[in-house]
């Protein structure tokens, strides 16, 4: 396999960067932390605890009392609280910075002629197009105003740099700008401070709190992959296309920015920086491969990281055809992790041909006509709908296009093809979703009553009859539910407990 000779040619030539990176993505089986108090020699002080506890893999608490469990709950309540104002002040905020940069830029005078017609079929408002652009890069939905997209916009330097930005921070690395964000506040908060405690609870058990916060050594690695990938489309955007004329015509300086824009943009915004029909034919065959996998990297992160482990992982219920029973772990952490990984991929890769063969094969018999036509034969063909249904299913928005208008190759196609192509949309934005509620949202005294239940035969599991919501209380009456209690640390003593009441209407936070 390419990824192994990679890993022998790196482990030959860089022994020490390659030990270093393993320690970095791999984390211990257990480790044992407790209070700022002190405790066994070795163990590691944390100050959102007030016991000794050993944390095993994925942040799970083992052999933890009642009571110990009510304080975890009281903490993993708080991070919960703290996540509320951060991740909204985050999708706020980095829109706003962003908007505020952009939109008087793009009300400067040089830009006028690109808003109305011509260019558009009516004129639009540069700060309206400002906002547009700005939510589109985010929500990577690669929409635009601009029926041309970014192609006018070469020199908007300012636009493209934070364009970039929002792409990676709305998508792609939205778990790593996250967490640096996170991180960055409890630098800034007074140590003996709540918020302090809750903040390093959130940074050291992310996933007991949130789906897409992971833990430093995922996140690093997350990180990695992403840098990966996109510096793989940015080089071959720049060396495959030498002695295109269309991408040679733009100077070396702009065409670097272009190829880093394009590059953050191929796996979720599909912005187009330049005509994507006058790439070299290997570059539209990579972008195929990236649209493809757009969604793997945190999909297999949120995998690997599920702190509520039962049989199955807990997010993605089990079937016949794959049980991770039979997973068989052998040789080091880091190969154990590799190896679990690629059987998800493995999985995902095979219920997602399905999709897009079953599509490719309708759309052709739909538009044998056109496929026919000695006239298309430069722009319609079977790659040009390959090209649109990848990133259709990978929710991209790139496409081939037409010579003839402004428009993508979606818009050539008949009726019933568009509708093969919005089914594809619906799939693919879809795919992995769980069937029930990630077990991030769940207290660990619920989890664990739930768990003892089902195990006794006395309840409703997580698997199997698991009621759609994944809670175990939803047969609770408000009454039982309104006696249900946990405990938090004071700030004061982390030994003086007080009791605090949450009330719910199925036991999920």
């Amino acid at each position: 396999m390419p990824y192994e000779v990679a890993s022998r040619a790196v482990e030959h030539f860089f022994p020490n960067f390659k030990r270093t990176l393993t320690r970095t993505v791999t984390i211990p089986r257990t480790q044992t932390i407790t209070s700022q108090a002190g405790g066994t020699p070795g163990a590691i002080p944390k100050p959102y605890i007030s016991f000794e506890a050993v944390v095993g893999r994925n942040s799970e608490f083992e052999a933890l009392t009642h009571e110990q469990l009510e304080e975890l709950g009281g903490v993993e309540y708080r991070g919960l609280t703290a996540l509320l104002w951060i991740v909204g002040g985050y999708h706020i905020g980095t829109q706003l910075i962003a908007f505020i940069v952009i939109a008087p830029y793009m009300t400067m005078k040089r830009w006028h002629a690109d808003f109305v017609p011509p260019m558009l079929h009516r004129s639009v408002a540069p700060a309206w197009f400002a906002l547009f652009q700005v939510v589109s890069a985010y929500t990577n939905t690669g929409m635009s105003l601009e029926d041309t997209s970014m192609v006018p916009f070469q020199r908007a330097y300012p636009m493209i740099v934070f364009l970039i930005f929002l792409i990676l921070a709305g998508n792609t690395a939205f778990p790593i700008f996250l967490r640096l964000t996170i991180w960055t506040i409890s630098k800034i908060v007074p140590r003996r401070s709540r918020v302090y405690e809750t903040l390093r609870f959130l940074l050291d058990h992310p996933r007991r709190c949130f789906i897409y916060l992971f833990p430093s050594h995922q996140t690093w690695f997350l990180f990695s992959v992403v840098f990966l990938l996109n510096l793989t489309d940015w080089f071959f955007f720049l060396v495959l296309d030498i002695g295109n004329p269309v991408i040679e015509a733009i100077p070396v300086g702009v065409r670097v920015l272009l190829g880093v824009l394009q590059a953050t943009a191929v796996r979720a915004a599909g912005f187009g920086t330049v005509a994507l029909s006058a790439l070299a034919p290997a570059v539209k065959v990579l972008y195929v491969i990236m649209m493809y996998i757009s969604v793997y990297p945190i999909a297999m992160s949120v995998r690997s990281t599920n702190v509520y482990e039962e049989r199955s992982m807990g997010i993605f219920r089990d079937d016949e055809s794959f049980n991770e029973d039979s997973f068989t772990p052998s040789g080091n952490r880091a190969t154990i992790w590799g190896r679990y990984l690629a059987m998800h991929a493995r999985k995902q890769l095979s219920f997602d041909m399905w999709w897009l063969g079953l599509a490719l094969f309708l759309v052709c018999i739909v538009e044998r006509g056109n496929l026919e036509k000695e006239q298309n034969f430069g722009w319609f063909t079977i790659f040009t709908i390959l090209f649109e249904l990848v990133s259709a299913y990978g929710t991209v928005g790139l496409s081939l296009g037409v010579p003839y208008a402004n428009y993508s190759l979606s818009g050539a196609l008949s009726p019933l093809s568009k509708l093969i192509v919005c089914a594809v949309m619906l799939r693919g934005r879809h795919r992995g979703l769980p069937v029930a509620i990630d077990r991030a949202v769940i207290l660990p005294f619920e989890f664990r009553d739930a768990t003892d239940a089902a195990e006794d035969g006395t309840g409703d599991g997580a698997e199997g009859d698991a009621p759609a919501n994944g809670s175990a209380y939803q047969e609770k009456s408000p009454q039982e539910l309104h006696r249900r209690t946990w405990r938090s640390g004071s700030a004061d003593s982390r030994h003086s407990m007080r009791r605090s009441r949450i009330y719910g209407t199925d036991g999920i936070v």
